[in-house]
Formats: structure tokens, sequence, C-alpha cells
């Protein structure tokens, strides 16, 4: 979502003001700015080579001069504009239609052996005679080694920032910056605002994060907040937790059938509206049938659902789903059921999150299943920031009176008992299905493990998939002997599983 033009309060010398804030133009940029760009500032846009910081200093530009507004581009290296354009025109935001009228080129090389007095009186001449509200400067590294004192590169910031501010100008630098370091001693104190671009590889795969580092009289979110760059430009994508802040809310009211009557029963009437319900269990054993049984069965009741799927394509969900006599591609179709279908290599946290935040507000979704929820939290890239990442989501969730559906798969042969994991752990609602061999046969078992806002039935029941249908067995049907022996055996391997465990 890109944020309009508007103005925010702030305080400077005990006085209210009311400084003009602009849309970047970039995909979700402005919220993490706190809503803008103010005007009549400088702001540095740092990172090593290839983080993206001329693409994004551009699109910004690009987005000014695409409102009516004339934006300057000066550029202090040796590259030819020609090449610039060239690398411009491959990205969709840009116009050529706008390149020599609203959106013009610069070289200050000419005027690099005459010092910086001769750069600032350049741009600023340039800038006063085309009325810029836009000047960036790319390549500031390039001015400074002319410079023979750090001190001489802080007056030409402070000179140039003071007298483009003056003529209504905001003003963008790019510096590149080595490896590992993003303060540049004193002289970056002088611009308002710095915005650093990272892009590390990590796990064989390189991410890429924009952080704002500061930002004059603007409250914006701190941290690292993924950014990309693709054909259409850069876009930006907060940290969940910056994005959602926990509210006090109250939880929906009513219960949500999963499908599944007699698992309904088993719950009482159904799943409680507006819970996050973890469903951990073996493979094969229908985690992901039982989370497409409970986003139809909302359908039936009127409410949009979400599928995340992470470990499927469409195509075989479409299929799974008809072979037990549900469709899935006419709901789809229907604008019934959403499906988000991402490729597990490809997944990353926020960018995720920011895709189910913006299906749940634009479709109204009151169902939500994500299959599988582990995927997710092997793709937040920082081990430690899994807890609060895991609990902003689902409180989102909830908050937005959405029963969610979160399944995990368990290890082959463990006996499908939920990990501790950070969904199993935030969750209102546990249930497992797993597998269990008893007298020479298996048999996929049932079980609902906790339930914060309801009683429910604690014990066992055999969980069969047959004939195109899935059915919960009542005990009788499975044979209270065979059931009690189960749960026996169970109580057993459950006992000595604790007299083995170290104390």
């Amino acid at each position: 979502m890109i944020l309009s033009t508007h103005t925010i309060l702030f305080q400077v010398a005990g006085n209210t003001t009311m400084p003009t804030v602009s849309s970047t133009g970039v995909p979700n940029l402005d919220a993490i700015l706190g809503g803008g760009l103010p005007a009549r500032t400088m702001t540095a846009i740092l990172g090593v080579p290839g983080t993206g910081k001329t693409i994004l200093a551009e699109q910004i530009a690009v987005h000014h001069a695409k409102r009516g507004e004339r934006a300057l581009i000066f550029t202090a290296l040796s590259e030819s504009h020609d090449q610039m354009l060239a690398d411009l025109a491959e990205l969709s935001f840009a116009d050529p239609a706008l390149i020599g009228d609203h959106l013009r080129f610069y070289s200050v090389q000419s005027v690099l052996d005459e010092g910086l007095d001769a750069v600032v009186n350049l741009i600023i001449d340039t800038a006063r005679a085309e009325r810029a509200s836009v000047v960036v400067l790319d390549g500031l590294h390039g001015i400074v080694g002319i410079a023979k004192r750090e001190r001489e590169v802080t007056r030409f910031l402070h000179t140039l920032r003071s007298r483009l501010a003056l003529l209504n100008v905001t003003t963008l630098v790019t510096y590149e910056t080595a490896a590992g370091r993003t303060d540049v001693s004193g002289m970056l104190t002088i611009p308002d605002g710095i915005i650093v671009l990272h892009n590390r590889l990590t796990d064989e795969r390189h991410h890429r994060w924009i952080e704002v580092s500061k930002l004059r009289g603007m409250a914006h979110m701190d941290g690292l907040h993924t950014l990309t760059i693709t054909g259409d430009g850069v876009a930006c994508y907060p940290r969940q937790e910056a994005a959602y802040r926990p509210a006090s809310y109250e939880l929906a009211e009513g219960r949500a059938a999963t499908g599944l009557p007699e698992l309904d029963e088993m719950l009482e009437g159904g799943l409680n509206a507006g819970t996050v319900t973890f469903l951990g269990g073996s493979p094969g054993t229908g985690k992901t049938l039982t989370a497409l049984h409970f986003l139809m069965a909302g359908v039936a009741a009127g409410e949009p659902g979400l599928f995340v799927g992470l470990a499927e394509g469409a195509g075989q969900l479409y299929a799974k789903a008809s072979s037990f006599g549900m469709d899935l591609r006419e709901a789809v179709g229907r604008g019934e059921v959403s499906l988000l279908v991402v490729p597990p290599a490809d997944v990353d946290a926020d960018i995720l999150a920011a895709a189910i935040r913006a299906r749940v507000e634009e479709l109204g979704i009151k169902r939500a299943a994500i299959d599988p929820f582990a995927v997710v939290e092997q793709a937040i890239p920082f081990p430690k920031r899994a807890p609060r990442y895991v609990a902003s989501l689902l409180d989102y969730l909830r908050e937005r009176g959405v029963t969610t559906l979160l399944t995990q798969e368990s290890a082959a042969f463990d006996g499908g008992r939920i990990a501790a994991t950070q969904g199993a752990g935030l969750a209102d609602n546990l249930m497992e299905l797993r597998w269990v061999e008893y007298r020479g046969r298996l048999y996929r078992i049932l079980s609902v493990r906790k339930m914060r806002l309801s009683a429910f039935d604690p014990g066992l029941r055999e969980f069969r998939i047959e004939a195109g249908a899935v059915r919960v067995l009542p005990l009788e049907e499975s044979g209270l002997a065979t059931m009690g022996g189960i749960e026996a055996q169970e109580h057993r391997e459950t006992r000595l599983t604790r007299r083995n465990q170290p104390e």
C-alpha cells in the first residue's frame, strides 16, 4: 500500500510545525518511513555496491516526475548517461516521455576539478532555473575523493542541504560504503535521514533489507525490512512485528465448523471463532485434507477463506480436494477461497506476512489455513526473532476475527507428537494426527490436546480416509476393545518414555 501525500505534526524548538510529507512511490516504503519523505530535507541512501541505491533514488525521482514535478538527477560518477538511461529503461516504472522534461540528468564531472563549491553552485543554479522539487546526487563517494579533509565534505553537504531547502527542494544523496561499514564519520550527521541498504548471503541465498537509521521528525519503523529488486523496481516489506502492533481486542463470537461432523462433536460445536488451531501430525495422516475441509465448510457458511500452500501446488490441491468431493477450483473462481501458493524455497517471512495481511484486508477473509507452518518459521532469517514474528502474525489474525488452522508435519516415526515450535506454543487449540501400530495394523489416530476457550472430548478417535471420504469414527465403529487397547498402549509407551528420560 502506498500512502498519499499528507502532513504529520512534530515538535521543533517548542513550536508545533507542519512539514509536508510526500509519497516516495516505492511500495510500502512510506509506511516504513512513518508516512513518506519530509519535504525540504536531505536523505542519504547508503550501501555497498549492488544494493540498489541508484534504483531506489531514481524510482523516487520518477514518481515525482510523473506527478508533474521537476526531478533532477546529478551524477558524480564516470558512468555515461546513455548507460544510465539504458538501465533505467529496463525498469517498468520508467517512462521515456519524462526524460528531458520532468526528469533530467546532469553530470558534475565537468566542475569537479574546480572544487566542491563549484559543484554546489552548479546544482543550486540548475535547481533554481529548472524549478525542481527533487534533486538526486548519485555517487557522493565520487565527490568525497576530491576533498582534502572530511570537514570539507561536511561543509559541502551542509551548504547543499541548506540552499536546496530554501528552494523547497527535497534532496537524495547516494553513497557507496565499504562492506560491513555504514557509519561514515561525522559527515553524515548533516542529512536529516539515513537509509541503509543491506545485501547479505545467508544459507547460500542473498537477502536484501532496508533500514531507516534516522529520519528527523518522523516516527519511522526500526529494524531491518525486506527489500526486493525486480523488473518493477524496488519494493519494501515491513517487518511483521513493526507493521502490526498487538492491540487490545475481543475474539469473534460463535463456532467455526470443521467440515467433519464427528470432529465438531469432539470440539463441542467446532473451533471457537477467531482462534488459532495447531494441527500436528505424521506424513500422510490427513492434515492438508483436514485444512481443506475446514475452508470448504467456511464457504458453506458464507465465510471467505484463504489457503496458504507452502508444500503443494495449486494443481495438486485442486486434485486432492476434488478426490474428496470438494470443488476447490470453483470456490477459488467464485472468490470464496483465495489461494496463495509459494514454493517453500521462495518463502520470505515478511513478504508472506504482507501478502496474508493484504488478502485479509481486501477480501474480508474469515478463515485461513497455512500448510505447513514450519516453512514460515524456517523462513524467519534470525532465529531469536521467531517468537515475536509468530506472536505478531497470530495476534493480527485473531484481531481480524480470522479462524486459523496451522498444520505441522512431525517426523514419520515419532508417533506424530507435536514438536515444541513457536506455532504450537502460541496457538489456542492443539490437535494431533498420528499413525499408531496396534496388533499388526496401522491406524490413523486423532486427538484434541488443548482448547483454551472450550471444553472438549480428550479421547482418541480413529481418523479414516477411504473411498473419497474422510471420517472421524465413533468409538463403537472402531470397536471399543480396539480403541481401548490403543489407548492403553499409548499410556504404557508414555510412562516408559518418561522413565527413561534423564532427571
